[in-house]
């Protein structure tokens, strides 16, 4: 019997990686919302923003830029618990998916951009193109791969070990942090654009956002029927953490700023204080402490 043809593709690092955050991931209580938010006319508003500002801007970076605006204008949404306490973090650490080719072969890379909370839509998309773009033919074979390899290695066969780091890094805000930031957020739409859809994704975030891909639908505006451009999105929270009445006040700040258009991410920070959710209005944070008894 003639033995049959075939090739082997590398198992890499980043892939086990994502499978240990996987199994985090699956044991939280997650609640999942599923919305169809409407961007008619942003992409052609992105685009005359590029012409006129000269850096172009993708509609992944704008949606994550509307999504870290949106946690940032209440940043108790990515609150993350330790004990009895709540750790609230300043910084809005956005961990997101970037596919890069690797020795001619596409691999999935976890990429954080950090305090996205202080970055305007142009930076956002910007950092994630050039993280795509990053030098990844001496990847697999990197000395600094080499050791996460081996390191990899001893913890994997070593049982007790790995399900001791995957235990500590679930309960410890500050270590989530470091590894895989404060939330979480990825575009499979940009693959699939013709593909409507929404994803259930499992992650080991508070809360974090799907996009899917986007269709037209009819609809009506100002009495006249239009065709509506419609992106899908699932949100995921960790019911543990949080509640119905935060998530939706979150859902509507989302709705509202990907309505607005892109002038209004230019400046992240900057608006907070204007805003009714801003951590600054609510008396009861005592100037935006890092810590919330239960």
């Amino acid at each position: 019997m003639t033995k049959p043809q075939y090739k082997t593709l590398p198992f890499s690092l980043e892939r086990k990686q994502i499978v240990d955050f996987l199994k985090i991931g699956k044991k939280k209580h997650t609640a999942y919302v599923f919305l169809e938010l409407d961007i008619t006319g942003i992409r052609d508003e992105l685009r005359r923003a590029g012409r006129k500002y000269k850096r172009p801007v993708s509609l992944t970076g704008y949606l994550l830029s509307c999504y870290v605006r949106a946690v940032a204008e209440d940043k108790r949404i990515q609150a993350s618990r330790k004990g009895n306490k709540l750790v609230i973090f300043d910084d809005v650490d956005v961990s997101t998916m970037v596919e890069r080719s690797v020795d001619g072969v596409p691999v999935p890379i976890s990429y954080i951009v950090r305090k996205a909370n202080t970055k305007s839509v142009y930076e956002i998309s910007e950092e994630i193109v050039n993280a795509k773009k990053a030098e990844s033919s001496g990847l697999i074979e990197s000395e600094e791969m080499r050791r996460k390899k081996f390191l990899y290695s001893v913890v994997r066969k070593t049982g007790f070990l790995r399900r001791w780091f995957l235990k500590r890094m679930s309960k410890d805000p500050f270590l989530k942090k470091k590894i895989n930031g404060t939330i979480g957020f990825s575009s499979m739409g940009m693959f699939s654009y013709n593909n409507a859809g929404w994803i259930l994704p499992i992650t080991p975030h508070v809360i974090s956002a799907m996009v899917g891909g986007i269709r037209k639908l009819p609809g009506i505006e100002n009495g006249e029927l239009i065709e509506k451009e419609m992106v899908c999105v699932t949100i995921s929270i960790d019911h543990d953490t949080l509640d119905g009445a935060p998530t939706a006040r979150f859902i509507e700040r989302f709705r509202k700023l990907l309505r607005k258009g892109i002038e209004c991410s230019e400046g992240i920070e900057s608006d907070l204080e204007k805003s009714d959710f801003s951590p600054k209005a609510e008396s009861h944070l005592h100037n935006s402490r890092d810590e919330v008894s239960l």
